[in-house]
């Protein structure tokens, strides 16, 4: 699995994945070493994280703890991922405005902000151009960001799409 894939991003994919079965073993393979990325994937569940650059022998290795249940991360993200979880019991917890969202609106939210039209969202996810525009209304009120522009920038922000210069 990857995180930047055409129409279904690597994320949306993991959620579909397990909602259809939720004891799937998935293992991200990216260049992406983003905490927002690895925290946003750990909570979808995946069974681990592997950076790109990793020699064949981690590749190897990841799979074969996947494959015994256990949880593999890239070992340049792991003390990152520790500090993290150290950070959060000490810190006050905010609400991700993110995490309001539903999986569906999640979605629709990265297709809108990778500039798909309203009938390109309702042929990719296979749903009418009314359920559509009533995802994007639910999440344009959760976020309280009422513009397309608003929406494209809060997906930036939080990784969701990257921008390649």
């Amino acid at each position: 699995m990857d995180i930047s894939m055409p129409k279904l991003g690597g994320f949306e994919a993991v959620t579909e994945i397990k909602k259809i079965t939720p004891h799937a073993k998935i293992l991200v393979l990216t260049q992406y070493d983003d905490k927002e990325y690895i925290s946003r994937f750990l909570k979808a569940g995946v069974s681990g994280y592997l950076l790109k650059k990793a020699v064949g022998s981690d590749l190897i290795t990841a799979i074969r703890a996947v494959t015994r249940g256990e949880l593999y991360l890239h070992p340049s993200i792991t003390s990152e991922v520790v500090a993290g979880y150290l950070r959060r019991g000490k810190q006050v917890i905010v609400k991700d405005p993110y995490e309001k969202l539903t999986d569906r609106e999640k979605q629709v939210l990265k297709l809108i902000a990778e500039g798909h039209t309203h009938k390109e969202m309702a042929e990719i996810l296979n749903i009418s151009v009314k359920t559509v525009i009533a995802h994007q209304t639910n999440i344009s009120e959760k976020l309280d960001m009422h513009t397309k522009s608003d929406l494209i920038k809060f997906a930036i922000q939080k990784g969701i799409i990257k921008i390649d210069f």
